[in-house]
């Protein structure tokens, strides 16, 4: 596979990865929080695009305003569903003939569902980190979760165990990653696995992939 850099709306700084394979569908990935050092280049987001590609899908990754060679300014996720909704636009006008899914970490995990709110749409979507606590450890109400959306929690989440995610959000599929924190460290591969898996009842795949 390999990657090109693109930008979306000559304003937003991205990548795209490209399987070895006629890509079959395509993944717009979001990624954590900007203020805590989240790019499109974290680890995890990174993990999520190389599965995601492994699986015979173009996995599109960029960075919200204000992030890296992005333009414009952080406004506290106000205005970055907007930049989310133009990677989805991006997406699919890169690649109309190819279903879409959707993936987002953290802080991109909310844009992604306050993205759906607003009458955004994909064919699949996943959730990882989504915290039941602010970055500042206070519980915050979640916004509203679509019935059996997928989620990957961390046992040991910081922003909210897997155990308090099942309680705030119990009619969500929620697949759990054990004896890790919110960062998943040494189970990122896992991650990906996982949000692969979840899309691929979805998103066709090749018809070689094991």
């Amino acid at each position: 596979m390999r990657e090109e850099a693109v930008r979306i709306d000559d304003r937003l700084e991205a990548t795209l990865r490209i399987p070895d394979v006629a890509p079959t569908a395509i993944v717009v990935i979001a990624h954590p929080l900007p203020t805590h050092g989240g790019t499109m280049r974290n680890p995890l987001v990174a993990a999520i695009a190389r599965a995601c590609a492994e699986r015979g899908w173009y996995a599109l990754r960029f960075n919200f305003r204000g992030v890296g060679e992005s333009e414009g300014e952080w406004t506290g996720g106000r205005a970055e569903t907007e930049d989310l909704a133009a990677a989805v636009d991006h997406a699919r006008s890169f690649a109309p003939a190819l279903p879409l899914g959707l993936v987002g970490y953290s802080f991109g995990a909310f844009q992604v569902l306050a993205y759906l709110a607003r009458g955004g749409t994909a064919d699949a979507v996943a959730l990882v980190g989504v915290g039941t606590k602010d970055v500042n450890f206070a519980p915050r109400a979640l916004p509203q979760v679509p019935v059996g959306t997928f989620v990957v929690a961390a046992e040991n989440d910081q922003f909210g165990t897997a155990d308090e995610l099942r309680a705030a959000i119990p009619h969500a599929r929620i697949a759990v990653v054990s004896g890790v924190d919110h960062f998943f460290v040494g189970k990122r591969d896992e991650v990906g696995r996982l949000v692969a898996e979840e899309l691929a009842r979805v998103l066709p795949v090749p018809s070689h992939f094991p």
